[in-house]
């Protein structure tokens, strides 16, 4: 049985699944999970969602299950004079009836469950940028291994609010009332009407390069500050600069494409890492000082590499799936 799965709703007909989630054993579930990092969310989910329905669920009465088969035996009996439907034995049709009468009722109950426990949320695997458009008709492209999470009430009137980890680029639509556009990372806020900007935040660091209009960071400690077009801020653990910084570097990601400018080989390693979401190394008998310049292909791991390979200063090798920079 297929395991590879796009929706939680996939992951919860999986019979793999069902059987796992139940305390059975699984050949091979738990191995499959350690080597599908990017499939976990999506199991997480729906473990979270058959815990939630086992607490919340009540009883349903003999008069309401008796009206679902009325229903469905009137459904299939007309699908069944249309030659649509097979015929099977009074037994078999009603086992069957009961596994399609409860996954249907799974999954609108999954989809009320999903809309009232979560907040609206979007994110990207390794290796993956995707362009979305929100409510207010602004538009965020997040770049790879991100994730944003919209506050649920996008009215006009109202704060537009987003909480990102990762990186995006955003350009944000002003409204009638000229409502605020809040994106929040751990470290700060970025509040604006309408202007472009790329956010970047991880691990206690973030940044902000402002490429059209005005935006105002606010810190954790409430202190305010104003950025005009072409500005960079970075917090590093709660310590704040506002620097120039290559435009074109920092936007590379947008176009698939990364720029190393003198980029310290080691921080290359930490960069490719992120993106793709594989173990790079860099052999110590390279020098720390060492650095890597260029600008490079970012939608295909192996061209990336190669490239990187190409300028002759560095071998590139793979063992036990993970990368080691080392001295040609």
């Amino acid at each position: 049985m297929s395991r590879s799965f796009q929706r939680v709703e996939d992951v919860i007909e999986n019979e793999d699944f069902q059987a796992w989630f139940t305390g059975k054993h699984v050949a091979g579930w738990e191995e499959w999970l350690t080597a599908n990092p990017s499939q976990a969310e999506l199991v997480n989910e729906a473990v979270a969602f058959m815990k939630d329905i086992r607490m919340q669920e009540a009883p349903i009465s003999a008069q309401e299950i008796a009206r679902a088969y009325s229903r469905l035996e009137d459904r299939i009996g007309e699908d069944e004079q249309r030659g649509r439907v097979v015929s099977m034995s009074r037994n078999r049709f009603k086992r069957w009836i009961g596994v399609a009468a409860a996954l249907v009722l799974l999954a609108a109950v999954f989809s009320i469950w999903k809309y009232v426990s979560r907040d609206p949320s979007v994110s990207t695997k390794y290796g993956q940028i995707a362009s979305h458009q929100l409510p207010d008709g602004s538009t965020m492209v997040l770049n790879a291994n991100s994730c944003a999470t919209l506050s649920k009430d996008w009215k006009e009137g109202k704060d537009r609010e987003i909480w990102l980890n990762g990186e995006a680029f955003f350009h944000v639509k002003k409204t009638v009332k000229k409502d605020r556009f809040v994106v929040h990372t751990n470290d700060l806020d970025v509040i604006v009407t309408g202007t472009q900007f790329n956010v970047w935040t991880r691990d206690n660091k973030t940044s902000v390069l402002l490429t059209e209009g005005s935006v105002t960071i606010r810190t954790a400690t409430g202190e305010e500050i104003k950025m005009v077009p072409g500005e960079f801020v970075q917090i590093d653990h709660k310590s704040l600069e506002k620097k120039t910084a290559n435009e074109e570097r920092i936007l590379a990601w947008k176009d698939n494409r990364i720029l190393f400018d003198s980029t310290p080989i080691r921080e290359a390693a930490r960069i490719i890492q992120e993106h793709y979401g594989i173990k790079v190394t860099v052999d110590d008998s390279v020098p720390d000082a060492n650095t890597l310049g260029g600008m490079m292909p970012n939608n295909n791991l192996d061209v990336l590499l190669r490239s990187i390979e190409a300028t002759n200063d560095y071998r590139i090798s793979r063992k036990d799936g993970e990368i080691l920079i080392s001295k040609p």
